[in-house]
């Protein structure tokens, strides 16, 4: 599986600026929200490959993989908000995605709305990437990327380094792509 090809997507131009667009959030606060929220994103999808709720996630996985993405654009602009709000609370609690929203610099409504925009392209992307795995391998993926510890530090000083706090996706993606080798 190559993981580095999810961030990529997730973070391209035409990522942020579908999502801005779904989300009615600018450009910046995607990215920023993005980045904020990638780790959280990863440990939840971690959680949910083990106990009573594998077999489900493994199915929804598999039920978004059908999506297509080859059109990041196409697939934004018909996007599910009902479907991403359910798929965020399955992966993040409420705490966590306040945590994002102070971490972004960005209101919780303007969260919430980016994380239900890019939460069906993640599903859509993680279940093409891992097709016909088990949950425990998935798992053991999602949680090799999500205890690297190098990966919030990066996020933060990619953010924090950037004049104004407005750093690229594109940025963000080849250091996470770097992080991922």
């Amino acid at each position: 599986m190559d993981a580095s090809s999810i961030l990529t997507t997730l973070l391209s131009s035409k990522s942020v600026s579908g999502i801005s667009k779904a989300a009615d959030a600018s450009s910046t606060d995607v990215t920023n929200i993005l980045a904020a929220a990638i780790p959280s994103l990863l440990k939840g999808a971690q959680k949910q490959t083990s106990g009573s709720s594998a077999a489900g996630f493994v199915q929804a996985l598999a039920d978004h993989a059908g999506a297509n993405t080859s059109n990041v654009t196409s697939f934004l602009k018909s996007v599910d908000l009902a479907d991403g709000a359910k798929i965020v609370s399955h992966l993040l609690t409420s705490s966590e995605t306040s945590a994002i929203a102070k971490k972004a610099g960005s209101s919780a409504s303007t969260t919430k709305s980016v994380l239900a925009a890019a939460a069906p392209l993640f599903m859509s992307l993680l279940g093409q990437q891992t097709s016909g795995s088990s949950a425990s391998a998935i798992g053991s993926l999602l949680s090799g990327l999500a205890a690297n510890s190098n990966m919030t530090s990066l996020l933060g000083g990619l953010l924090g380094g950037s004049s104004g706090g407005k750093t690229g996706a594109a940025s963000l993606a080849s250091g996470l792509m770097g992080l991922l080798k």
